[in-house]
């Protein structure tokens, strides 16, 4: 009996450890998303190409601090900002029910995604380890006590007890880590988008379309006296 259970428990860790191979490939792949820097939006500054948004928030700043976009029109900014700025809501949603960081990715977080890959893969393999163990329970040991006559009931097996419970433990986990990830891309995506609006000089709610200038200048006349006088005229101009 106690040797099958060291087999039954050597199974267990080989199924943990062919988990574990898909997560170091997912992180492989998120490193080299990492790096990779013309998925952005090709923008002519002095002559080069830039590449605006596509990358995490610090190449972002990277970007802005070696390139001035504020030499480029409004209206251009304007429209950049529109095509780079971060969508919020529906990487959230695809945090909480695909998992895997797989929101964060789309929002260029390598941080959140790694997080989601890691926590998903954690609780994955905690709720396998319980399967599995209720099936071996379920189709072996269950056979071999009957096959010796042995009086067993669920409440005093101890393998589908802890299979039970490893399993609702990983649920638990998966529930609470899926939580965590849906709240991940808002800060990021407010702090993305805020560092856009900054580098490329324009407000979230669009006030600077609309500007009011008023000047006052003075100018030479003559009068019908024929006396020299200064008359001052205001002048209102709207850009828009």
């Amino acid at each position: 009996m106690k040797r099958f259970l060291v087999c039954a428990m050597l199974v267990l860790l080989m199924l943990v450890h062919l988990s574990a191979e898909p997560l170091l490939i997912s992180m492989l792949g998120a490193g080299l998303d990492a790096l990779s820097t013309s998925d952005g939006i090709p923008v002519e500054l002095e002559g080069e190409q830039v590449f605006l948004g596509g990358s995490t928030l610090r190449s972002l700043k990277k970007t802005f601090k070696a390139n001035d976009f504020l030499q480029l029109p409004f209206e251009q900014r304007s429209e950049l900002y529109k095509e780079a700025k971060l969508s919020i809501t529906w990487p959230v949603f695809n945090n909480l029910l695909a998992g895997f960081g797989r929101g964060s990715r789309s929002q260029g977080d390598l941080g959140g995604q790694l997080f989601g890959q890691i926590a998903d893969w954690t609780a994955a393999t905690t709720i396998g380890v319980g399967a599995t163990a209720f099936l071996i329970d379920l189709f072996f040991l269950q056979i071999f006590y009957n096959l010796n006559n042995t009086s067993s009931s669920p409440s005093d097996d101890p393998l589908q007890k802890f299979a039970i419970d490893t399993m609702i433990a990983g649920l638990i986990l998966l529930a609470a880590e899926r939580v965590v990830q849906a709240i991940i891309p808002i800060p990021y995506g407010l702090r993305y988008n805020k560092a856009l609006r900054n580098g490329l000089g324009v407000n979230k709610d669009g006030s600077d379309m609309l500007s009011l200038q008023v000047d006052l200048l003075p100018s030479l006349g003559m009068d019908p006296s024929q006396k020299m006088g200064i008359q001052v005229v205001g002048r209102v101009s709207v850009a828009l």
